[in-house]
Formats: C-alpha cells, structure tokens, sequence
C-alpha cells in the first residue's frame, strides 16, 4: 500500500508537481475527504485519496497541515471543528472499482472521541440505502465544491497539492453542517461526525441496513495533533497465532458440549 504524503505550502506544492500523489486536487468519485471550519469565511477541504487506501490492508498514513491550517484558522485551535467522510456511489458511474462496499449508498465517516485513548462505541448504520442516500447527497455537495469550476474566481483557491480553500457562502461543508456545527448532515446522519482542535476520530463504514441490529464497521481512527499532522491509523489485524488461539478454544468449548 502507498504511503500518502501532503507537504503543505505552495513551494511544496510547486516543487512537487507532477510527482506527489495528491499533486493536484481532482476530487474523484471513491475518494476521502477532510474538511476543517470554525464557522468563518473559509473551510478547508482535503482529499485523503481513495477509500480503498483505508479498508483491508491499510497502512498508517500521515498529512502535514500545520500550514493551511495555520493560514486559514491562525492554529489548531480547540475552535477549529473537522470531520472526515466520503462515498463511493456505484449507481452514477465513475466510481471506484477497488473500493469494497454492499450498497451504493454506503457511508464512510469519523466519529469524534470524547477521550482521545479510547475507542468510539461502534454506531449502528445510519438506516436502510433511501436513508443514507440524503448523507450521500450531502457528502457530494461538499465532493462538487471542491471543483474551481463550481464557482466565480477567489470563491475556490487552490492552496497546495489536495488542498483547497473554498468559501462558505458557496455552501458545503460549513452550511451541510449547520449552525452551530451539529455535526451529522443536516441531521441525515445518525451521529455527530465532528472532532474540534487537536483530537482523535474514528472511522466507520457504514453499508445499508437494519439501523437498530446492524453496527459499523470500524477501519481505524485519525488524530489531528497540536501540530497540525493528520494521522490514519488503520484497525489492527489479529495475528495467525491469535487466530490460532480462538479456533483452539472453539474447539475446546465445541468437545466439552459434546461431552456434556
């Protein structure tokens, strides 16, 4: 799996040009995004790559954003609120055939830790696939506005390598939360999606289905430190000897029924 690096800052972005992953933004349908905002002018949105970087057999990847979002917001400040979403959606093509998912309304997003040590409880989905195509349209609205061509001239910058600077006015990310930052899409989405200042998130995906009996799968978490380093820490797989240890001990328990 390829590591993901965002060198924040225009030299960065000038120097790296064609040769960083992320060198230009070109937000593709099956990619992550992050959105940072505190409620003025300006929200920062990133595009993390693609999903499937995040599912089986993903590894840590970190981005460097301590420059934008010193820029934009003067710090990584406990003001600052960000989340990170996105979707894959099969039904209107030019999605991303690598990405794993049971349903074209399927829904990837954080979900803020209250304690930075320890895990989120696992939500359930977020409902039945009409439910989560209203979080999916939101998603998107925020995917479109990351294209220049959305909006006049100075409304969408271009600030470095996967990193743009959209207005709030246009919509989006700020609007699609809503005043003061509830956090779950207009209330399309059945938790609160947003971390604020230097904290941990964790991130689910969310396939259609029975949202009182079906939970989230969990894919990992992101730290955003003080710094400005965004970080993806991908769940931890068992190792074979774990696994070794749980079929010896259904075993065990599978021979003493039978015995009884």
């Amino acid at each position: 799996m390829k590591k993901y690096k965002i060198l924040s800052g225009v030299m960065a972005a000038a120097v790296l040009g064609g040769a960083s992953a992320l060198a230009s933004f070109n937000y593709q349908n099956g990619d992550l995004l992050a959105a940072f905002g505190d409620g003025g002018s300006t929200d920062v949105i990133v595009d993390l790559g693609a999903i499937a970087n995040y599912q089986a057999g993903a590894t840590t990847q970190t981005f460097d954003l301590n420059a934008v979002l010193t820029s934009v917001f003067g710090s990584v400040n406990s003001g600052i609120y960000w989340s990170v979403f996105g979707v894959n959606d099969t039904s209107i093509g030019g999605s991303n055939p690598s990405v794993t998912q049971t349903d074209a309304n399927t829904v990837w997003a954080s979900l803020a830790r209250s304690n930075p040590a320890v895990k989120s409880t696992t939500p359930h989905v977020s409902g039945n696939s009409a439910s989560q195509g209203l979080v999916v349209g939101d998603i998107q609205t925020i995917a479109n506005l990351t294209l220049p061509s959305q909006a006049g001239p100075g409304l969408i910058t271009d600030y470095a390598a996967g990193i743009e600077l959209v207005n709030k006015s246009l919509g989006g990310f700020t609007s699609l939360m809503s005043s003061p930052y509830n956090g779950n899409f207009q209330g399309d989405l059945t938790f609160n999606t947003l971390n604020n200042g230097a904290g941990t998130s964790d991130l689910y995906q969310s396939d259609p289905g029975n949202h009182n009996t079906q939970s989230a799968t969990y894919l990992g978490n992101y730290s955003l430190s003080a710094g400005g380093s965004l970080t993806f820490n991908p769940a931890a797989v068992p190792e074979p000897s774990t696994w070794a240890m749980v079929g010896s001990g259904a075993l065990a328990l599978l021979a003493l029924r039978r015995r009884k």
